[in-house]
This record gives structure tokens, C-alpha cells and sequence, in this order.
């Protein structure tokens, strides 16, 4: 029998472990030199300490620094000496995490009397949402709860205030704690502890001074000398690690004299709210990167038609940097032109209808900037419901594509213009080539017949067949000789030539081939004039000008040639008293296939390209041409050319005369 006794001594003692373990409440048992022999699973739990570590250690590792030295020697046994006045219900204890966390604690303390072996029991555990443990303090401000004054003596039931106020706090939707002053954790809801990534049960006691985080441990310092603070940031969890983006708001909680006696604490995960602002920052970055580095003019307006964004393609139109138009308006920042454009914000304002390409003339607008036209799109920017937060608008430089638009329509009318030109010279053409050739075949028909017959031959027959044979002549060389120009190969063989000889001679063919009517009457210089050119060229030059004056001259008028040498140029004048040349047709006198309005092509003949040939024979010759005239009252072409001397100075040594 003696033998069995160890053995069931150990299995009683496995037994009471077991049992002790699977208390719910912490126990700690310690012996009469308060070192620590026992502690149970809850009470590792609620410490953080293992069970290895802390036996056979003192009892004073638990307690805070502050409460090492007691009035009766120690802490354990100032709650031994208040045991039996606590009628065995619970008393508020400080003790120490394993952390260094200071934690505020429910104690019930019981005693297995003086004889040897002496032991002390602590009950421990969180403190409850509703209190109902004495309100006897260790030291003056300890006790936490707001109500502390109405607890003089045994805990009573809960009032009507402290159960809404644990309402209040259970179903906050925000994470809400209450900490006395020093600030212990009093109370908190499932919101909070779950923020934080734990349970209230671990959080309940806690000394917020006592956190790593030392921004949240100045919030509790500032509130607790009675202002607000508030807390935002990444939290990370002493007793998880878990980090957590926080937003908190402080405040003290003020008793009825007005002292501060804790405070109380909302907390707001901002996860979502963090991840959300980012999503915006990157729109914003994208939305920004977009309006600044977009090919269009982009400005956007508030409810008041003041700018609250412009990108700098549309803020350089008038050179002005994109910040100088933030709270202004466009009549602020465009003068005058600026009110037209508001009066259309403020009709797509009123309307809440877009306005979309509308083109603008800047400079008929009289605004300044580098683009003269544009297309302008504005539209209201609406909040998801539905509510005009602004406007935007859209600017688009159109300047290219109306000068390119312009330019078409432009090349449109001039190769309409070239079509109908065409169409009236071949028309013209056509009745200048058989002008003389209809006359022609009858005067040869007559000679034919005349000569069948044996009749004697009229030398007047021959002479106007060969004057017609001449016009047709001219008009068929006035057609080589234009197709030559336009291709570039009209050649000339310039040579020393008398100018006033040339002049006579040409007179003297014209006035054989025409009918009685108009005198020619040639002012003959003082000296003989002498240039360098192509004497086949300036007669046909000297030709064509005689045979305009007197093709619209009336009959019996006086044609005027003069030459006179003015320096190194001679200058040739052909006056005639003909119908005249309207003032704004004789800039295109010399074109290519012009015809003045005021000239019929019944009346008057021609192919429209002699005064076209006539410049760029004189221009290749280094000389200008150029006419003075009023209608009614004739006109007088006028030719430079350089004297011989001013050619060979600028040509070198004369060519030898060639034949044509």
C-alpha cells in the first residue's frame, strides 16, 4: 500500500493541473516569499507569459515599476491586507505583460491561512464592459471609469446611463475605446479590437502608454490634458503585428467638476478609403498627364464659369502661363472677345445641352494668339447624380485645315477659271482661224476662176490673200510661241540692234497691210538708240503693241510710238486714243489668255496672248513692261529696255549676229 501512495499522489497532482487548465479564469498561485509556483493555461494567455518562465520567480515581475514599493512592503500583500474588507469581490491591479504592456485587471485575492505551507491564490481576469469591481483605487486616479465617484463601496447593478452607454459602444459602426486617466483601456467594441487584429479580452487593462507607436502615445498625453487630437496612419498591433491604415479622433472625457478622467477614442479603418485615394491619385495622374500632353486646347470651368484647369496648349494661344487663368473668367482673360465665348458656357450651363464644334474666326473675334481659326466643343460635367459640377470645353486649331480648306477651294476656282479659259480660247480659237482662212479660200477661188477664164489677175485679189495668209501666220505663231513660253523654250539671239530703226520698219509693214483710217505717227529720236536684242523678238514685240492701238482706236485716230535713251534704259511708248482698259483689269492685262471685260470678242480679235508674249519677251531681254490707261480715253503701254552699253557691261563681249 505505501508503495501505491507516490503514484497516486502524481495522478491527484496531473489531475488538479488539468482541472486548473481548464478554468476559464486566470489563476495564479504564489507561496508566503511571494515567489510564484503555479499559473494556469488563462493565466499564460492573459500575461504572455509561459508557464516555465514565470515559476519560481518572483510575483514582483508582474508589477509596474511604479507600484514596487507599497505601504505595507508590497503590492501582494497590500491586496492580502484588503482581502477581507473586499468581502472576496474583485479589486483593480496593474500588472505586466510580457511585452512591458501595462495591463489594468480584475484580482480576486483569497488566502490559505499563516501555518506553513502558506499560499496566496490570485483570481484574475479583463475588465468588463459594465464595471462591478470595488471602486477602491491602489492610488489616487487610478480607476478608470467615468462614473467612479457613484462607486463608494460594494459594486451596484448597472444604471439605465451605463447601459446605453455599453450599448452605444457595442453597436458603434466605428471602433470606438474608452481609457481612464492614467489611461488604461476601460472599455472598447469588437469594432476596435478587430481593427487591431485581437479581442477585447486581450485589450481590456492595456496602458495606452505603453504602445509602440509613440504618435498614439502623445494623442493620449494631449487628451488627457484635455484638447482633441487626432491620429492618422499605418498601426501596427503590439500584440499581432498586424498593420493596419487608421484613422483616429481623441477627445477627454471631463467629470462633473470639469477635471479630465480619461478620454475616449473613434477609430476608422481607411483600407478602403487609402486604396480608393490612390485609385484617384492615378486617375488624376492620368486625367493630368492627358489634359497636359493632349494635341488640343482643354479647359475646365465651375459652376460659376471660372476656370479651374487649363492645359498649356490652350493657354499658349495668348502666351499667358496656365496658372494665370485659374479663378478668372474669359471676359477677364480674353477682354471684349471673351464675353461672346461666356455667353456660350453659359448657355450649355443653362441648358445642360453640349455645344459641339462651333468654328471661331480669331481675328474677326479680335483675339489675339497664334491659332486665326478653331473649333470649339463645350459640354457640362455632371456628378454621378446627375448635378452640373462645371464645364469643359475642348478647343481644336484649325488653322492648317482652313488654309488647306482655302487653298482648295482656291486651286478649285483656278482650275475652273483654266477650264472656262480654255473653253473660251478654243472658242476664240477657233473664230480667229477661220477669220482669215474663210476669206482666204474665196480670194483664191476668184484667182482660180480668173485665171480658167483667162481673165486679167487684180493685184489688190493677191495682195489681201496674202494679208489674210499673214494673220493667220501671226496667229499660228502666237500659239508656238505661247505653248514655248509655258515650257520654257523660247530662245532669243540677242545682238546690237537699232531700236529706232526697228521701230520704223515695223510701222512701215503694218501700215502696207492695213486698211486707210488710223495714222501711225512715230516721234523719231534725236540720236540713233542701240540695245542688245533680238531683232526678230522686239519687232514682234513693237508689232503687237501697234496692232492693238489700232485695233481699238477708233477710225481716223492717231497712233503716238516714241523712243528716247533716259540713262543706261530706253524707254518705248505706244499711245493710242482707244476704248481703254478698266483700272482693276490691268494688273491682269499681261496674263495668259486676258481679255479685258470691256472688249467684245465679236468686235475685237485675237487669241487674248499677245501682250502675254510681249512680257516675256521683254523680261527675257532684262527689261518691264507695263500700260497706263482710263476707260474712254485710250491707253499707253510703256517698255524698258537697257541701252547697249548697260547690256555688254553686265553680258560681256557681243554675240555674233545670227539668222533666224
Amino acid at each position: 500500500m505505501r508503495r501505491e501512495k507516490p503514484a497516486v499522489a502524481h495522478i491527484e497532482a496531473d489531475e488538479f493541473k488539468q482541472w486548473m487548465d481548464a478554468m476559464a479564469d486566470a489563476l495564479l498561485v504564489c507561496d508566503d516569499v511571494e515567489h510564484i509556483l503555479y499559473l494556469n493555461r488563462a493565466a499564460e494567455l492573459l500575461l504572455g507569459w509561459p508557464r516555465e518562465e514565470l515559476q519560481g520567480q518572483s510575483f514582483s515581475v508582474l508589477v509596474p515599476p511604479r507600484f514596487q514599493a507599497w505601504k505595507e512592503g508590497s503590492l501582494l500583500r497590500h491586496l492580502l491586507g484588503k482581502r477581507l474588507a473586499s468581502a472576496g469581490r474583485s479589486t483593480l491591479v496593474p500588472l505586466r505583460h510580457r511585452t512591458g504592456a501595462e495591463l489594468a485587471l480584475e484580482a480576486v485575492v483569497s488566502h490559505t491561512g499563516k501555518e506553513p505551507p502558506e499560499r496566496v491564490i490570485l483570481t484574475l481576469r479583463h475588465l468588463p464592459e459594465v464595471p462591478d469591481a470595488t471602486a477602491e483605487p491602489l492610488e489616487l486616479g487610478l480607476a478608470p471609469y467615468p462614473w467612479q465617484h457613484a462607486h463608494q463601496g460594494l459594486a451596484h447593478a448597472p444604471t439605465l446611463a451605463e447601459r446605453l452607454y455599453q450599448l452605444i459602444v457595442e453597436n458603434a459602426p466605428l471602433g470606438l475605446f474608452h481609457f481612464g486617466n492614467p489611461p488604461f483601456l476601460i472599455a472598447c467594441n469588437d469594432q476596435f479590437a478587430g481593427l487591431l487584429g485581437t479581442t477585447r479580452q486581450q485589450l481590456l487593462g492595456l496602458n495606452l502608454l505603453t504602445l509602440r507607436d509613440m504618435r498614439v502615445v502623445d494623442c493620449i498625453r494631449v487628451t488627457l490634458q484635455g484638447q482633441h487630437t487626432r491620429y492618422e496612419g499605418n498601426y501596427v498591433s503590439t500584440t499581432t503585428g498586424k498593420c493596419t491604415p487608421l484613422r483616429a479622433h481623441f477627445a477627454p472625457f471631463r467629470d462633473e467638476q470639469g477635471r479630465v478622467v480619461g478620454g475616449v477614442g473613434i477609430v476608422e479603418d481607411i483600407t478602403t478609403q487609402r486604396r480608393m485615394e490612390q485609385e484617384r491619385d492615378t486617375q488624376l495622374a492620368l486625367a493630368s498627364t492627358l489634359l497636359r500632353t493632349a494635341p488640343v486646347g482643354m479647359a475646365f470651368y465651375d459652376t460659376r464659369l471660372r476656370f479651374v484647369h487649363i492645359n498649356d496648349v490652350l493657354a499658349s494661344v495668348t502666351g499667358q502661363p496656365p496658372e494665370a487663368y485659374i479663378g478668372h473668367t474669359l471676359p477677364e482673360m480674353l477682354g471684349p472677345p471673351g464675353i461672346q465665348l461666356e455667353q456660350f458656357l453659359r448657355h450649355v450651363m443653362e441648358t445642360g445641352q453640349p455645344l459641339e464644334r462651333l468654328e471661331v474666326n480669331s481675328r474677326e473675334m479680335g483675339l489675339l494668339g497664334t491659332w486665326e481659326y478653331s473649333t470649339i466643343s463645350m459640354y457640362p460635367v455632371r456628378a454621378p447624380d446627375g448635378r452640373i459640377l462645371g464645364l469643359g470645353s475642348v478647343v481644336e486649331d484649325t488653322t492648317g485645315a482652313k488654309r488647306a480648306e482655302q487653298e482648295r477651294l482656291r486651286l478649285l476656282r483656278e482650275a475652273q477659271e483654266a477650264v472656262r479659259v480654255r473653253d473660251d480660247f478654243l472658242t476664240i480659237a477657233s473664230h480667229e482661224l477661220k477669220t482669215p482662212l474663210t476669206p482666204l479660200s474665196l480670194r483664191l477661188a476668184t484667182l482660180e476662176r480668173k485665171l480658167e477664164r483667162g481673165e486679167p489677175l487684180d493685184a489688190s485679189s493677191l495682195q489681201q490673200a496674202r494679208g489674210h495668209l499673214v494673220r493667220l501666220t501671226t496667229l499660228i505663231n502666237d500659239l508656238l510661241d505661247s505653248s514655248r513660253i509655258e515650257s520654257g523654250g523660247l530662245a532669243l539671239h540677242p545682238q546690237p540692234t537699232r531700236l529706232d530703226v526697228l521701230i520704223e520698219h515695223v510701222i512701215r509693214v503694218t501700215e502696207s497691210f492695213r486698211e486707210a483710217g488710223n495714222r501711225i505717227a512715230f516721234h523719231v529720236p534725236v540720236r540713233p538708240i542701240e540695245v542688245m536684242g533680238d531683232p526678230y523678238r522686239l519687232e514682234q514685240v513693237i508689232a503687237n503693241l501697234l496692232e492693238n492701238a489700232l485695233k481699238y482706236s477708233p477710225d481716223g485716230g492717231t497712233i503716238h510710238v516714241s523712243l528716247e535713251a533716259r540713262g543706261e534704259v530706253v524707254l518705248m511708248t505706244v499711245s493710242d486714243p482707244g476704248i481703254g482698259i478698266p483700272s482693276d483689269q490691268q494688273k491682269h492685262l499681261f496674263e495668259r489668255h486676258f481679255r479685258a471685260r470691256n472688249v467684245s470678242t465679236h468686235s475685237y480679235g485675237g487669241l487674248g496672248l499677245g501682250l502675254y508674249i510681249c512680257r516675256d519677251i521683254v523680261a527675257r531681254h532684262g527689261g518691264s513692261i507695263w500700260v497706263e490707261s482710263e476707260v474712254g480715253r485710250g491707253s499707253t503701254f510703256y517698255v524698258a529696255l537697257p541701252t547697249l552699253q548697260a547690256s555688254r557691261a553686265l553680258t560681256g563681249p557681243t554675240p555674233e549676229p545670227q539668222m533666224h
